[in-house]
C-alpha cells in the first residue's frame, strides 16, 4: 500500500478497476459469485452454511454440489454436507408421508377393511364345515409341475456416471453404489446398468445421466447392476478397457508430446505453426523427432475437424493449446478432447541421481545420471533450448550421441560410464548414450527441466516399456543434427 491508498483497503477484495468488496459485508459471497468468480468453491460453500442455517436446505443443497468440485478444497467438507442434507430429506419425506396417511385415512375404507375380513371369515366356515364344497373346488385346481423356475423379465435401465481421471478405486465403488441404490428406489423391477466413464470435464464430473449414446460403454471401465425388486445386493464389475487401459495412457502421453512443443513454438515464433508437421522440421526448429501415432486408432494422421475417424485433429485457431490438438478417436461424445494438458517434464534429483520424463500423472522414462563436482550443477527449472544429435564439442564424441542443451549446461550422453551416479562432470547432467537416446525423441523443445537436491516421491504409472507404439514406422526426414560447435560446461 502507497502513501495515497487508503489503509482500509486491506480489508477489501479487489474485483475490478474501481470495484472492492467489502469482507465483513453480509452479501460477500454472494458479491464474489455475482462480479468476481461464477464458480468460487470458497462462496459456494459458505452460502450452503448460510441458506442450512435459514432452513433453505434445497438451496443449500445445490451450493454444495457447486463447491464439490475434485480440485475444491472444500471438496470433503462439501460433499459430507451434502450427504447429511440429503439423509434428512429422506427422513423428512417418510416423516410426511406417515403422517399423511395417518391424517388422510377416510371412513369408508375402513369400512371396507372390514367386509373383506367378514366375507374372508364366511369362506373359511365353508370350506371347513361344509367338505362337499371343498371336494367340487379341489377337483377343479389344475395340477402344475413342481419344480419349474418363474422368471420375471426386467427392463434395462442405463446410465453414465463421469468420473475424473483421478479418482481412487474406493471412491469410485462408493459413488456407485449410492447412485444405483438411489436410482433404484424409484424403478421397481427394472435393471439398473451404470457406466463409469472418465472426464476431464469438470462440470460433468460425478454426475449421472441416462445413457444417451451406446459409444460411452466401449469407453467406460467400470459397471454397476442393481435391481431392487431381486433384493440382490449391488453388483460392481471393473472392466478391462477404459480409462486406465495402456492405449488410453499411451494416447495421453502422445498428445501431450505434441501439445509440450506447440506450445513452445507459440512461445519462441508469436503463433502456432500453419501446419502441425512444421514442428518436426529441421535443427533448430525439431520441436519434435515426428509427429506420435495415436495409438487407439493406430494412426497419425491429421485433420482440421473432429470425425472419430483416427489420428490427430489440428485447429490453429483455437483459443487453448488443449483445443489446438487432440485425438481424432471415438471417445466421449459429450466432450471430443477428453485428454488435459500435462506438459512434458523433466525431474532431475542430484541427491539420488535420478531423471524422470513425465507427463503427470504418468512416467515415460526414468534413469540414471552423473552431476557436477564441486556441486556445480545449479538447481532451478530450465526449459530445453536445443534438440541435437551428434552433437560436436571441443573434442570429438565430449556430448555424447544426443544431447538437450539449456544453455551453459545440458543432458548429453557419454561413453564414460564411470561418471554415472557420479560427480564429475563441469555442471551438464550425464546420460549414458543408449539412456539419452531412449529419451531423445519424447523430449520436445520447451519442455522444462527442474533440478532439485531432493525431489518429492510422487505415485505415477510407469510406461517405458511401451513407448515404441508412438513410433510411427515410416522414415522420418527432419535432420536433427547440427554443424555448430557447442560449448556447454561438460
Amino acid at each position: 500500500m502507497n502513501r495515497f491508498e487508503s489503509h482500509l483497503k486491506k480489508n477489501l477484495l479487489h474485483v475490478h478497476k474501481n470495484l472492492y468488496l467489502a469482507k465483513d459485508d453480509e452479501h460477500y459471497y454472494e458479491k464474489i459469485l455475482r462480479y468476481h468468480d461464477p464458480s468460487s468453491p470458497e462462496a459456494h460453500y459458505h452460502l450452503g452454511l448460510k441458506w442450512e442455517q435459514k432452513g433453505a436446505w434445497m438451496k443449500a443443497y445445490k451450493h454444495y454440489q457447486q463447491a464439490a468440485t475434485v480440485h475444491s478444497p472444500y471438496y470433503f467438507k462439501a460433499k459430507k454436507a451434502s450427504r447429511l442434507l440429503e439423509e434428512q430429506f429422506l427422513r423428512n419425506q417418510s416423516e410426511d408421508t406417515g403422517q399423511t396417511i395417518k391424517r388422510t385415512l377416510p371412513v369408508y375404507v375402513k369400512v371396507l377393511v372390514f367386509a373383506l375380513l367378514f366375507i374372508n371369515v364366511c369362506l373359511l366356515a365353508l370350506f371347513l364345515f361344509y367338505p362337499p364344497l371343498n371336494t367340487t373346488i379341489s377337483s377343479t385346481i389344475k395340477k402344475w409341475n413342481t419344480g419349474a423356475d418363474i422368471v420375471y423379465e426386467a427392463e434395462d435401465l442405463p446410465y453414465v456416471i463421469y468420473f475424473p481421471i483421478d479418482t481412487p478405486r474406493e471412491e469410485i465403488e462408493a459413488a456407485l453404489h449410492d447412485q444405483v441404490i438411489q436410482l433404484g428406489s424409484t424403478a421397481k423391477n427394472k435393471n439398473i446398468l451404470l457406466y463409469g466413464v472418465v472426464t476431464t470435464d469438470d462440470y460433468l464430473n460425478f454426475q449421472t445421466l441416462p445413457l444417451k449414446n451406446d459409444s460411452l460403454i466401449d469407453s467406460s471401465f467400470v459397471r454397476a447392476e442393481y435391481n431392487s425388486t431381486l433384493n440382490d445386493p449391488v453388483k460392481i464389475r471393473f472392466l478391462q478397457q477404459g480409462a486406465n487401459s495402456e492405449g488410453a495412457a499411451l494416447q495421453y502421453i502422445g498428445v501431450n508430446i505434441v501439445r509440450t512443443a506447440l506450445q513452445s513454438y507459440i512461445e519462441d515464433k508469436g503463433a502456432p505453426p500453419e501446419h502441425i508437421g512444421q514442428l518436426a522440421s529441421d535443427y533448430p526448429d525439431n520441436y519434435l523427432s515426428y509427429i506420435p501415432i495415436e495409438v487407439i486408432t493406430g494412426t497419425n494422421s491429421v485433420t482440421d475437424l473432429f470425425t472419430g475417424q483416427g489420428g490427430w485433429v489440428y485447429n490453429p485457431h483455437a483459443s487453448q493449446i488443449a483445443d489446438m490438438f487432440y485425438p481424432n478417436a471415438p471417445a466421449n461424445p459429450l466432450h471430443p478432447s477428453p485428454v488435459p494438458f500435462s506438459p512434458i517434464t523433466i525431474t532431475i534429483d542430484k541427491s539420488a541421481f535420478s531423471l524422470i520424463v513425465s507427463s503427470p500423472p504418468y512416467i515415460l522414462s526414468a534413469g540414471k545420471i552423473g552431476t557436477g563436482k564441486n556441486d556445480s550443477t545449479p538447481e532451478g527449472s530450465f526449459p530445453v533450448l536445443n534438440r541435437v544429435l551428434e552433437p560436436k564439442g571441443e573434442h570429438p564424441g565430449m556430448f555424447g550421441t544426443a544431447a538437450l542443451g539449456m544453455g551453459e549446461i545440458a543432458i548429453h550422453g557419454t561413453s564414460d560410464e564411470q561418471s554415472i551416479q557420479n560427480t564429475k562432470s563441469h555442471g551438464c547432467i550425464r546420460m549414458t548414450n543408449p539412456d539419452i537416446q531412449v529419451i531423445f525423441d519424447f523430449v520436445p523443445k520447451g519442455t522444462m527441466v527442474t533440478i532439485h537436491n531432493q525431489t518429492p516421491d510422487k505415485q505415477m504409472d510407469t510406461l517405458t516399456n511401451h513407448l515404441h507404439q508412438l513410433v510411427p514406422g515410416d522414415n522420418r526426414m527432419n535432420k536433427q543434427t547440427s554443424d555448430l560447435v557447442f560449448d556447454w560446461a561438460g
